[in-house]
Formats: structure tokens, C-alpha cells, sequence
């Protein structure tokens, strides 16, 4: 004989709970940076590598301002700031006036890419920026600080890290789908009425 269990009713899901979560996952999820470098590092042989860089301007920056200069430090402790050497694409060295500038005590080796036109646009990414260096730190050489800089009035405007060029993860796709799963299920449990055995 099966008999139907009482059990306290449930107090539903405050509203403000509700949209605090919906908020936190959008702020999880949507990035937050005016603009993305991102590297592909290049083994070149022994502890010699090649950084490849791709800057993306996504329309963020104030004014809606293109990128017209950049720069990527070089932590002297990390890299042999002798052997940084400029290799970028032809395309690059035509746009772009690239330097090294050494580093100062407190003051990172500098990477700096001025634009000889217009530079990056909102909406465009400018692939082709390349390093070469010797690596002193352990491990894999990773993410490097950046700024972006308006040279008109040289205030600085963006900075940043950069990332790894990687195959795109839907992960927001994946969090929402997992999200409407849960809730699903979690509303098959309301209706579904608790049954005890005897």
C-alpha cells in the first residue's frame, strides 16, 4: 500500500534571489575588456620563442576610439631583454612603427606599436605583431600586461592581459543550456509528489 507523505510546503524563490543569479552569470559570461590581445607562442628551439599577436578593438573604447597605439611589456626577470627582437609580418612593419624600449629599475622592457593611419577600428582585430625572445622563467612563458594609449594626448585609455589563441568554447551557450536543465528538473521535483512505501 503506498501512502502520500506530507511535507512542509516550499517557500518559492525570492524575485531579487532570482535576478542577483541571472546577474552574477551574465557577469560571468560577458567580457568586459575594450580590447583583447591574444598570443600564440611558438617554440623556436631551446628556450627561444616567438610571441604572434592578434589585437582586437570591440568598439568599447571611449569615444568609440580605434587603437592606435599599444604596448606589451616584458617582465626582465622572465625574458632576456637582449634577445627581444621585433619579427612582424610584412603588413605590420608597413602599418605600424614598432620599438623595443628597454627596461628602467620598477619599469618592465616595452613593446610599442604606433599606427601609421588609422590603426584598429571597433569591430576589427589586426593579427601579424610578432617578439621573439629568449625565455629565463620556468615553465611556459604565458599572459603578458598591456595598455593601450591615445598618442594625441598620450593618456592611457585600456590595459589589460593578454590571452591564449585557443578554439572558442560556447561556454556561454553551455552555462544557459545546463541553467534551463537544472530548472527543469528542479520543477519535476515540485510536482512530483513524494510517495513512502510501507
Amino acid at each position: 500500500m503506498y501512502r502520500r507523505a506530507h511535507a512542509a510546503p516550499r517557500r518559492p524563490a525570492s524575485p531579487v534571489a532570482v535576478r542577483l543569479l541571472a546577474l552574477a552569470v551574465c557577469a560571468a559570461v560577458l567580457p568586459a575588456r575594450a580590447a583583447v590581445i591574444d598570443y600564440q607562442l611558438v617554440a623556436l628551439g631551446g628556450s627561444s620563442y616567438r610571441y604572434l599577436y592578434s589585437v582586437t578593438n570591440d568598439g568599447t573604447l571611449p569615444g568609440a576610439a580605434p587603437i592606435t597605439e599599444f604596448d606589451l611589456q616584458f617582465d626582465p626577470l622572465l625574458y632576456d631583454e637582449s634577445s627581444l627582437t621585433i619579427t612582424s609580418a610584412a603588413p605590420i612593419t608597413a602599418g605600424w612603427s614598432e620599438l623595443l624600449l628597454s627596461s628602467a629599475p620598477g619599469v618592465p622592457a616595452t613593446y610599442d606599436a604606433l599606427a601609421n593611419g588609422a590603426g584598429i577600428a571597433p569591430g576589427s582585430t589586426v593579427s601579424g605583431f610578432a617578439v621573439d625572445f629568449t625565455w629565463l622563467g620556468g615553465g611556459l612563458p604565458g599572459s603578458q600586461p598591456f595598455d593601450i594609449w591615445d598618442p594625441a594626448s598620450n593618456a592611457l585609455i585600456a590595459q589589460g592581459t593578454t590571452g591564449t589563441t585557443v578554439a572558442p568554447v560556447p561556454l556561454p551557450s553551455t552555462v544557459w543550456i545546463l541553467a534551463c536543465g537544472l530548472t527543469g528538473l528542479a520543477g519535476l521535483a515540485r510536482r512530483r509528489p513524494a510517495i513512502r512505501r510501507r
